[in-house]
């Protein structure tokens, strides 16, 4: 058995565990971004992910200098990637967030999985590109029945054709694209190397570019932190470990020890846990539409998962 087959159980584990730090960005980040800007919350997410990550990666492997020197080790690859991941994607994601409805920018900033079928598919790489299309492209259908299908008007889905809105769903197209370049990237960069102390190195990169934006003003500033709640602070806080730090260093594990194409379809899930997630905290009403659509996501996955890359 090699160390990826054997590593592949918890990979799969460490995937699924993920999701539910991403399920928990927009309904936790929504409320925050009345009292601080998009970029000061991706500002909060890369800093304290990368205070939290150097910590765990410090505690686990004993030594205080790992980060450091995997941060410098192929550090151009590892720059950018830590910018694209925590600066851009975050970025982009947050500002359509102002722009649309939860459901919708939920929905096309999580088309990654998509994306990255089709350029497997192309590139001759799956096994059955008609199945990972299929399987891509019924789980898509799924996360949309889930998020959309159960909404009424009054719920703010159906929105008009503004310059707003038509720019938050270029935006949020453009994060979802941006995301899957980002795993293409990880995966490669992962590759023999320590993920959790990798992750904290990316992370600690894609502060810098932030903090220089706060810093001088533009789209943020460091009084906002001051000024905004005690709730908007702890939100902060759950954004950076739980719906960063944590789900970042679990999903780079999983890129790291499966095929890209078998990994990415989990990121499906995000929707319906997020569903899940307002259910069981928020009481918010159950509906069929979450059923019928986690189905089909499911299905899709299962499709995805035989026509995926062997290795």
């Amino acid at each position: 058995m090699t160390g990826a087959s054997r590593h592949a159980p918890i990979a799969y584990l460490a995937a699924c565990v993920s999701i539910f730090g991403w399920a928990s960005l927009y309904p936790v980040a929504k409320p925050a971004l009345s009292e601080v800007t998009p970029v000061d919350v991706a500002l909060a997410r890369a800093c304290i992910a990368a205070l939290t990550l150097t910590i765990l990666s410090t505690l686990t492997s004993g030594d205080p200098m790992r980060v450091m020197r995997e941060g410098r080790r192929n550090w151009k690859a590892v720059a950018l990637v830590g910018v694209i991941s925590f600066t851009g994607t975050s970025l982009l994601a947050m500002t359509a967030q102002r722009l649309l409805p939860a459901s919708i920018n939920g929905l096309l900033n999580n088309l990654a999985p998509l994306w990255i079928a089709i350029g497997v598919a192309f590139a001759g790489r799956a096994r059955s590109a008609l199945l990972l299309l299929a399987g891509s492209g019924v789980a898509a259908i799924g996360v949309a029945i889930v998020l959309l299908g159960g909404s009424s008007g009054s719920e703010g889905v159906s929105v008009e054709a503004s310059r707003g809105t038509m720019l938050g769903v270029l935006i949020s197209l453009a994060g979802s694209m941006l995301i899957a370049c980002s795993q293409v990237l990880t995966r490669r960069l992962m590759r023999g190397r320590d993920p959790l102390a990798l992750t904290a190195a990316g992370a600690t990169w894609g502060t810098l570019p932030l903090l220089a934006l706060v810093l001088s003003g533009t789209g943020g500033a460091l009084s906002d932190f001051g000024a905004a709640s005690t709730e908007t602070r702890w939100r902060l806080l759950w954004l950076g470990t739980v719906s960063t730090a944590f789900n970042f260093a679990l999903w780079s594990f999983a890129l790291a020890h499966l095929p890209l194409t078998r990994v990415v379809p989990f990121q499906y899930l995000i929707a319906p846990a997020g569903v899940v997630l307002a259910v069981s905290l928020l009481g918010e009403p159950l509906g069929i539409h979450l059923v019928a659509g986690t189905i089909a996501i499911l299905a899709g996955i299962a499709l995805a998962q035989r026509g995926a890359e062997v290795t």
